[in-house]
């Protein structure tokens, strides 16, 4: 499960790519890679803790063959979703990277968690089995007739399939050149929903801070939707058990700090009694630039918290020291 674990933590990580550092593929991408085995599977019981076992059905894709019996390292959180019986779709990988070599997995095979599919499961009906078999394009004009039906995707009211066209929308070059007044206003809209995929918005944020050029500087709504992001999400992301959250409010610090913003104190000073050190360091550098004179009062306060997370504590008691060497030089 480690190296699952650590494929869900990083799949909201897209800087790099959206950067032009590394490369991290969209969904469609992912599913056509020669590593890639597509089925359609019936669940047919849990395995070791971890692991479910799936009886295959037919195969879709993939140039390895799909045994009769198949045992996936997968998302605890699916422990409570899959029912015996049922028939799903499953993208999963025998193989792992080691070395920049792909060597098969002495782990087991794992189901695919990466952008756009997370995780890698959805029901069997012909509209997710189009999804599945979805591709861009040969070209980039192609490509870019392709960004209004990725669009109305985002209205599916499977937030899976949400999920997978915001992937292909940010992690294509192409699709990010082709958006206009329209589309802003539709991802915008998608940003604002409450109800929508964690990771799919935390994703559309990260692109928003980066790429302001294409998706529309602050003024356009970007600063306001982190903003109240600050003010309405729950400050203890870790009982969400999805990172998704808190890179959800990660990433709107970064727009905040952009924008030079100054969102009312008490929304980012709430963020010093997170779980997340990370986060609550964000706040202390949000308030450094919008409201110095608070940062320290701020800090305080929340150290005289008698249920503040040992982590959390931790950090600022390191932050407090620090700012006092400073101040004595």
């Amino acid at each position: 499960m480690g190296v699952l674990r650590l494929a869900f933590l990083s799949v909201v990580s897209l800087l790099p790519a959206i950067a032009g550092a590394a490369k991290v593929k969209p969904p469609s991408a992912v599913l056509r890679e020669a590593t890639t085995n597509i089925a359609v599977v019936e669940f047919a019981e849990p395995g070791v803790p971890g692991r479910m076992v799936f009886k295959r059905i037919e195969q879709l894709g993939g140039d390895a063959p799909v045994p009769e019996l198949i045992d996936l390292a997968v998302p605890d959180k699916l422990a409570g979703i899959v029912v015996p019986g049922e028939r799903y779709l499953i993208a999963y990988s025998p193989f792992r990277r080691e070395a920049e070599q792909i060597r098969l997995n002495r782990g087991g095979a794992q189901l695919l968690v990466s952008p756009g599919l997370e995780p890698a499961l959805l029901r069997d009906s012909a509209e997710n089995r189009a999804i599945y078999a979805w591709q861009a394009g040969a070209d980039a004009t192609a490509v870019r007739k392709r960004l209004p039906e990725l669009l109305q995707l985002l209205q599916h009211r499977d937030p899976q399939i949400n999920n997978f066209a915001l992937a292909e929308i940010v992690l294509r070059p192409q699709l990010n050149e082709a958006l206009d007044a329209r589309a802003r206003k539709a991802l915008l809209s998608y940003a604002q929903d409450e109800d929508a995929d964690t990771n799919a918005r935390a994703r559309l944020l990260q692109a928003a801070a980066v790429l302001p050029q294409y998706y529309g500087p602050g003024k356009s709504g970007w600063t306001a939707i982190a903003a109240d992001l600050l003010a309405q999400q729950q400050v203890q992301v870790q009982l969400q058990q999805s990172d998704g959250h808190a890179s959800l409010v990660r990433f709107a610090f970064d727009i905040l700090e952009r924008d030079k913003a100054k969102p009312p104190v008490e929304h980012i000073t709430r963020w010093l009694a997170s779980d997340n050190a990370t986060l609550a360091e964000r706040a202390l550098l949000l308030l450094r630039q919008a409201y110095p004179a608070e940062e320290l009062p701020a800090l305080e306060i929340a150290l005289q918290r008698s249920l503040l997370p040992a982590g959390t504590r931790e950090f600022l008691l390191d932050h407090r020291r620090r700012v006092e060497l400073q101040t004595k030089k």
